[in-house]
């Protein structure tokens, strides 16, 4: 996974044969000077010159030129494979081997006598190499020393470095940390997947803000440092992050797999407006990374990990909405089963409180469920029952949704926040389950 991290850098590099044949050799030094690449060879850069036979450019480092070479020596080179994640350098693909080579690369024989302060292009483009000078020499990157300066060639010159030039940086990292987002930063170093998220991917990851966060963890009542300690951060984070390249504008109504290998679900409202599992808006959209693309979120996004019975259950413990009669109705039903499954079920419940089933009853002159028939139940609670996934946000005026029962159809009216003539309860809406989606309604829906 970490040998695509230079993947973004191929498509605007210029080091290719047929750019480098615009340049010409000249100002030569003496005869008896070699050629650029043997040069190289006989001074020792052994793996550097492995690395430019192996992407083809040993001819156009003889032909033509003239060209100033930063040559990491063989241990900086080997050092550069592990930072990379590469075991040897037949493992790196050749176009992240052409990108790492053209930052080495300069145009022009920059001596070191003429090298200034500043920033010197590579033929890597929009990356160049920042030169310091001290009285010690040069200082490539404020890090990086020259330890052999001008080292003549034919049609150029090299400078020796003790540690490999890698281009500049973009990962998912770096564009969290220019957003400020420190606590995910803080989860993310605890969790230890820094790395993962700057040399892995591609990914899409779905950071969420620092009030996003802040929100969150006083809804748990938990500090930033309590959160830390636990030992479920890996989970935490990968629920947020999606293997490969999504930009807002394919998102669409459904679901996408996270690196936890369990659904996130997405909705488009009716302003256009993209949201996870119902909870999470999309504030900032397709911030590029070189390892992916960042999606702004204002809420953290969880894996739900009970189903719609065990939900249900849950929350009957809070006495402002209660469902002790909608459970029952469910047993005495025989939807137990339906509604405890996993993932695959993909169902939206209209769920009738407590006292809209009281009200339920009043109207018919009944005292409980079981003085209903055991089919009109049923189709009670199956036109309760949508099959498929929907929040809130992908409610549309007017807009119908299909039931269990066969042809029949549920109304959204969202200016007076009702499907059918059943009011939404806002406290409890877009409450999701393993087995779907529960919003609670304040009425008893009736199929026809």
């Amino acid at each position: 996974m970490m040998n695509r991290s230079f993947t973004i850098f191929i498509l605007s590099t210029v080091f290719y044969t047929g750019v480098l044949s615009s340049c010409n050799i000249y100002d030569l030094p003496a005869e008896e000077e070699l050629f650029l690449i043997e040069t190289l060879e006989r001074e020792g850069y052994t793996t550097f010159v492995q690395a430019i036979d192996r992407v083809g450019l040993r001819e156009d480092l003889t032909d033509l030129g003239p060209y100033t070479i930063f040559a990491p020596d063989d241990a900086a080179f080997a050092a550069s494979l592990r930072i990379l994640g590469y075991n040897s350098l037949e493992t790196i693909p050749l176009e992240n081997l052409f990108a790492l080579l053209s930052y080495h690369v300069s145009p022009g024989r920059n001596l070191s006598t003429i090298l200034e302060d500043g920033e010197l292009e590579t033929f890597l483009e929009n990356a160049p190499i920042n030169i310091r000078k001290n009285n010690d020499g040069l200082v490539l990157n404020d890090s990086i020393p020259v330890t052999r300066s001008d080292i003549e060639a034919r049609n150029g010159v090299i400078h020796g470095i003790s540690q490999a030039l890698l281009p500049p940086s973009n990962n998912i990292i770096n564009v969290a940390q220019r957003n400020n987002f420190t606590t995910f930063l803080a989860i993310v170093d605890a969790a230890e997947l820094t790395e993962l998220l700057q040399l892995g991917g591609p990914f899409t990851a779905f950071v969420p803000n620092n009030a996003a966060f802040t929100r969150y963890l006083n809804e748990l009542e938990f500090t930033l440092e309590e959160f830390i300690a636990s030992e479920e951060l890996e989970i935490f984070i990968n629920n947020h992050i999606i293997d490969g390249i999504i930009p807002a504008n394919v998102i669409e109504s459904g679901s996408l797999t996270n690196l936890n290998e369990t659904p996130i679900y997405t909705s488009i409202a009716p302003d256009g407006s993209i949201w996870i599992n119902g909870a999470a808006r999309v504030t900032g959209s397709n911030q590029q990374a070189d390892n992916g693309i960042v999606h702004t979120v204002d809420y953290i996004i969880n894996t739900p990990t009970l189903n719609m019975i065990e939900r249900l259950s849950s929350d009957n413990q809070n006495e402002a909405f209660a469902f002790n009669i909608l459970l029952e109705a469910i047993e005495v039903a025989g939807l137990t089963n339906l509604l405890s499954r996993g993932f695959e079920e993909n169902l939206t419940l209209f769920a009738p409180s407590d006292e809209a089933f009281e009200a339920y009853f009043d109207e018919r002159g009944l005292s409980n469920i079981t003085q209903i028939p055991s089919d009109e139940l049923l189709a009670l609670l199956q036109y309760h029952l949508v099959p498929n996934r929907t929040f809130s946000q992908d409610f549309r005026e007017d807009g119908t949704l299909p039931t269990l029962i066969a042809g029949q159809t549920l109304t959204i009216n969202l200016t007076s926040q009702e499907v059918n003539n059943a009011p939404f309860s806002p406290e409890y809406s877009n409450v999701l389950s393993i087995t779907g989606v529960i919003h609670g309604i304040g009425a008893v829906l009736t199929p026809e």
